[in-house]
């Protein structure tokens, strides 16, 4: 109907045209061009570049941080006029994003390649990629890459620590290999690096997890051994994975007497003092002293940093037992253990 109402206007001012030049004044001829003009401007306004993307925000759901996302983002012109991208500018430094061409006839597309590193992130995410056009109603277009970073499995705690109460003590440790996902998985092998290590796993029922126990039986100096647990595991993404283990043996602590002897005719009670030094010239502390008898009073007095002097009284050769022990539970988690002996030689 348009189109039609330009062709009639356009009969009209030719004949007003016919009608001019047979007039004695040519200036009319100047106003009828000047006519056809301002309808060949009308004819154009109304004709605008829009901008459109049927999936504007892509999802990724939830990824391993040592992903890289990849997805092509299709813009189209849905208006009348050419669409002209002037810029692409994603959030950061982690996105990139590339356009295959500038301009966008109407009714016509172009793909923009767009990668996402989640290398470092972790929790939920979300990376904006701004395109500015020149579209007049909406010059700043936002696409967006959104997704949820996480390893696949939670391991608690994230070091497994053996603790030998002597150095040639056994030790023991375990941690929890939890999926984070509704995944189902098991653990098909495991191995230490130093192949010191006896390692058991077992699923724990109703979860989706495995309890790795960890055992260490040999000879250690005194100090901290550093090892790692490798798993093999069923999971499609992560078939491997690893523990880091530390074996903390105790610095040596010098216990004066090695053992308490009480003589077994004695019928009163008797005291005795233990004196303990640490030699590693670290800080001494004793959380608790554990007695086989109530009745028997402990008291402690730290000499210094590296020392402590342990009063034990009121021990009755009655309530004494062959096999007991006082136990000595220092801060450092060591327990030194101290016999107590009866004896007829006193």
């Amino acid at each position: 109907m348009h189109s039609l109402f330009i062709f009639i206007s356009f009969i009209l001012l030719t004949c007003m045209c016919l009608i001019c030049n047979s007039s004695p004044l040519p200036i009319a001829c100047a106003q009828c061009d000047a006519k056809v003009t301002d309808l060949h401007v009308n004819s154009e306004v109304g004709k605008q570049p829009r901008i459109f993307c049927e999936e504007p925000t892509f999802d990724f759901g939830s990824r391993d941080a040592s992903e890289t996302v990849d997805h092509t983002f299709v813009l189209k012109n849905t208006g009348t006029a050419d669409l002209e991208i002037r810029r692409v500018q994603p959030a950061c430094g982690c996105t990139t994003a590339e356009l295959e061409k500038k301009v966008i006839p109407p009714g016509e597309s172009s793909r923009i390649s767009a990668k996402l590193s989640l290398a470092g992130r972790n929790g939920e995410l979300q990376k904006p990629i701004l395109i500015e056009s020149n579209d007049p109603t909406n010059p700043a277009f936002q696409l967006v890459m959104k997704g949820m970073i996480g390893a696949d499995f939670e391991i608690t705690p994230s070091t497994m620590i053996l603790r030998k109460n002597s150095p040639g003590a056994p030790a023991t440790g375990s941690a929890i290999v939890k999926m984070q996902k509704n995944e189902p998985f098991e653990i098909l092998t495991a191995k230490s690096g130093s192949e010191k290590l006896k390692l058991q796993w077992e699923k724990i029922p109703d979860e989706n997890s495995y309890q790795v126990t960890a055992y260490f039986e040999g000879n250690l100096q005194p100090g901290e051994d550093v090892d790692k647990i490798f798993l093999e595991t069923s999971h499609l993404r992560s078939k491997s994975l690893e523990i880091p283990v530390i074996v903390v043996a105790p610095k040596p602590i010098i216990a004066i007497p090695q053992k308490i002897t009480i003589n077994a005719n004695r019928s009163d009670s008797v005291s005795r003092a233990i004196m303990l030094k640490s030699t590693a010239g670290e800080k001494l502390s004793i959380n608790k002293v554990e007695t086989p008898n109530p009745s028997i009073t402990v008291s402690v007095d730290l000499t210094g940093d590296y020392g402590a002097r342990i009063v034990l009284r009121n021990i009755q050769s009655k309530s004494v037992k062959i096999g007991q022990y006082i136990y000595i539970h220092l801060g450092s988690g060591q327990i030194i253990q101290i016999p107590l002996e009866l004896t007829n030689n006193l």
